[in-house]
């Protein structure tokens, strides 16, 4: 290979990582065009590789070569280093858009509060790039009906294009994208798709993904990844041809599961949802208009619609983060909201997670302590759990084959490890009425396969309700059979 065709080379490297032995060496030549995916089951090695590339782990042995790079480049692009030009994109890069740190989940419902909040429109303005280069990437990805929007208000769908906006804008050589269709109904992946196939053209880029189904259809190269080893390198063609090791677990698990006690005080109710001729707006646009609906205790329903259509403003007027709620007519376990519960009362027996909620979970805590933080219904742990939560806590960790980041920092882990932890967060009090908003993004096929059966399991114990939203019907638990679809109004 010329020096004119390379455009990143690995050749013989051990990272440097404090308090970790890093016993493989890592080999990988990227030439220029070239558009490589970085496939591997969930706590591989992707994220940790991407996150090496950009410069943050030394290099204990062997040699990075940018073939990018050069004192002319450095000169015009006014960086000091390679790893300047690299860029990363992941669900969690929202923290350089919004400062989430100092936000509250709930904050994004309460439109006074959102007033002091960045609009997409600001962040375009905040990016020195000629408006003409502005404008185009804007009409590309059909940023303009959000430019208004505040950032903390944005669904998952929406928030991915303005990710893959802010970093474009900022002329990257490289583009590493983490889990590139998460949050995204097909249509928008597919859209997403025929963007990346446009951007291959003159961006150079690679993505990281845990399963066939996720790798984009402009990668001509795969590096496989398993347990922190990495290739050997292939085609694209090569590596579906192969017998794909890299996606094989180590462990199978037993469909014979048990799951842990519930934790949750019985009560006695017919209802468990009841909302009546809800009407909902936020300036000039509408979300709801005389909506309905009616969940009985022990059913299980799926939740659909497209992107930006109000499946978590529904979910958050249910479970009470939404001050709206109390001006409507919402009946939650046969009590109509609004007569003196607190906001206890009615989480305590509702497990709910979503991708919106995953961007505030910022503190560096133990996972196990996230897990607990369920018990409490809180966006981290700041109550210690006694020695029957604790347990419950291993044992659901155990249950998903988590055990090993019992003692990690939930902000060093991969984001799929993150959606795995948030999971056993949420089901860690065996509620009564549970909530899953796409929660199988980011998971790898056979952690896919062992969520699925941890909920078909749950939904078989009498009186148990599911609420189950997706973008993709085949995700949907078998146990539904009972489907709410909403449709954008506005």
């Amino acid at each position: 290979m010329g020096d004119s065709d390379l455009f990143l080379q690995m050749k013989d490297v051990r990272p440097r990582i404090y308090g970790m032995e890093f016993n493989s060496i890592i080999n990988w030549d990227i030439k220029r065009s070239e558009q490589w995916a970085v496939v591997g089951l969930n706590g591989a090695g992707k994220t940790f590789l991407a996150d090496f590339i950009c410069g943050r782990y030394a290099v204990r042995d062997g040699e990075i070569k940018y073939g990018f790079w050069s004192e002319e480049k450095a000169r015009l692009s006014g960086k000091h280093y390679a790893t300047e030009l690299i860029k990363k994109v992941s669900f969690e890069s929202a923290y350089l858009l919004a400062d989430y740190k100092n936000m509250y989940y709930q904050q994004r419902f309460h439109a006074m509060e959102n007033e002091t909040t960045p609009t997409v429109r600001d962040l375009v303005a905040s990016i020195p790039l000629e408006e003409e280069e502005k404008k185009a990437l804007s009409l590309k990805l059909n940023l303009e009906p959000l430019l208004d929007k505040h950032i903390i208000m944005l669904s998952s769908g929406e928030l991915r294009r303005v990710l893959i906006a802010n970093v474009l804008m900022q002329k990257p050589e490289l583009l590493i994208f983490d889990n590139p269709f998460i949050g995204l109904d097909k249509e928008m992946m597919g859209e997403l798709n025929l963007f990346f196939s446009e951007l291959a053209k003159f961006q150079q880029m690679v993505f990281l993904v845990p399963a066939l189904n996720e790798i984009p259809e402009c990668v001509t190269h795969v590096l496989p990844v398993r347990d922190l080893k990495y290739g050997p390198s292939m085609t694209k063609s090569e590596f579906l041809a192969s017998s794909k090791d890299c996606l094989v677990p180590q462990t199978e698990y037993s469909d014979d599961i048990m799951l842990p006690e519930s934790v949750v005080e019985y009560k006695q109710y017919d209802s468990v949802v009841r909302l009546e001729n809800i009407n909902l707006s936020y300036k000039d646009r509408v979300v709801f208009d005389r909506l309905n609906w009616d969940i009985k205790k022990g059913e299980k329903w799926a939740l659909l619609g497209p992107n930006g259509a109000g499946k978590s403003t529904l979910l958050s007027l249910m479970v009470g983060d939404n001050p709206k709620a109390y001006s409507q007519k919402i009946t939650i376990f046969d009590k109509r909201r609004g007569t003196g519960e607190s906001i206890w009362d009615i989480k305590r027996p509702i497990g709910y997670i979503s991708s919106e909620m995953h961007l505030f979970f910022n503190e560096n805590q133990p996972c196990s302590r996230i897990v607990g933080s369920g018990f409490f219904d809180t966006i981290g742990l700041f109550r210690k759990c006694n020695e029957e939560q604790e347990r419950l806590c291993n044992e659901w960790m155990a249950l998903l084959g988590i055990s090993y980041l019992a003692d990690k920092s939930f902000l060093k882990i991969s984001g799929g490890e993150q959606r795995l932890v948030l999971f056993a967060r949420t089901m860690v009090k065996n509620p009564d009425l549970l909530i899953l908003d796409e929660p199988l993004h980011g998971l790898d096929i056979p952690h896919k396969k062992r969520a699925r059966q941890v909920i078909e399991k749950f939904c078989e114990q009498p009186g148990k309700s599911l609420i189950y939203v997706t973008h993709r019907r085949e995700e949907i638990p078998s146990a539904v059979d009972k489907f709410f679809e909403l449709k954008k109004l506005g």
